[in-house]
């Protein structure tokens, strides 16, 4: 089905899974929509801390399912972390979950994902497995405005999320989607360039020797050896702008990929802080 974004699709399944008190198994950190929206409808989350690689923990997220859990929400690859599992574990451990639970798995920087790291597990679907894949128009499709996303889902899951979604996707949205979705030339070179400039940060944070997790969305997380409010104002400085806090990862921080030029001028603004820290 199609919905005006992932996030709302996202919401609706946070509503479905989260109201009178049913529990939700996330990692964290993690993409913050469908926690923080199930929680206003007192679902009760339980967090699973992300391991030491900065990954999804699939068998601490597996021993914290009880009789009340409802859903375990995967995103792959994790935001903010960016990190990926390999879908041969994801799909072991979707298999392995009690027929009354439904992974939600989120995969809105599938695109982005290194070649061989991970795939989607949309192919669980025809399995009769209680799973939802959903996808996004709003990453490397460039519609962030636009608001188009889609899930992918058993009938009777499409049903019941089709009857929580409280909009619907405009004409332009849909349009611009059958679109895109044609134009295989633009994806192919988004990618492309965004790969590219992924690869320049990475390279100067190993060379400034500064810890990142391995990313695999349009975005890189990384420890910038200082308290992020300190990295956040020496940045701010420079006229560079970064991302908020992700507790309890107080000196890490999360930047977005942008064009070229504005990666090469973050690189700069990096080079003087790391080179005045």
């Amino acid at each position: 089905m199609i919905g005006t974004g992932s996030g709302e699709l996202l919401r609706a399944l946070g509503l479905l899974n989260g109201r009178d008190g049913g529990e939700i198994i996330a990692a964290h950190p993690t993409y913050d929509e469908l926690p923080s929206y199930a929680q206003h409808w007192g679902a009760a989350m339980k967090f699973v801390p992300v391991d030491a690689q900065l990954r999804h923990d699939l068998p601490a997220m597996h021993a914290a399912l009880s009789p009340r859990t409802r859903a375990v929400y995967l995103c792959n690859p994790n935001n903010p972390t960016g990190t990926v599992l390999p879908a041969p574990h994801l799909r072991e451990f979707v298999r392995s979950l009690p027929a009354t639970v439904t992974a939600i798995v989120d995969e809105a920087y599938m695109d982005f994902a290194a070649a061989g790291e991970t795939a989607s597990l949309a192919g669980l679907v025809p399995e009769g497995r209680r799973v939802v894949v959903l996808r996004t128009f709003s990453k490397i499709h460039g519609m962030a405005g636009l608001r188009c996303g889609y899930a992918i889902a058993p009938p009777d899951l499409a049903a019941q999320l089709a009857a929580a979604c409280m909009t619907t996707p405009n004409i332009f949205a849909v349009r611009a989607a059958r679109a895109s979705l044609a134009d295989v030339g633009f994806v192919a070179d988004c990618r492309q360039r965004i790969l590219a400039s992924r690869a320049r940060i990475t390279a100067e944070l190993t060379r400034l020797k500064l810890r990142y997790a391995e990313p695999n969305g349009n975005f890189v997380f990384f420890d910038t050896g200082m308290p992020l409010a300190r990295f956040t104002e020496l940045m701010r400085q420079r006229n560079i702008l970064v991302g908020r806090l992700f507790p309890p990862y107080d000196t890490w921080c999360r930047i977005t990929i942008g064009t070229e030029p504005e990666v090469t001028a973050f690189l700069q603004a990096l080079r003087e802080v790391g080179s005045n820290a």
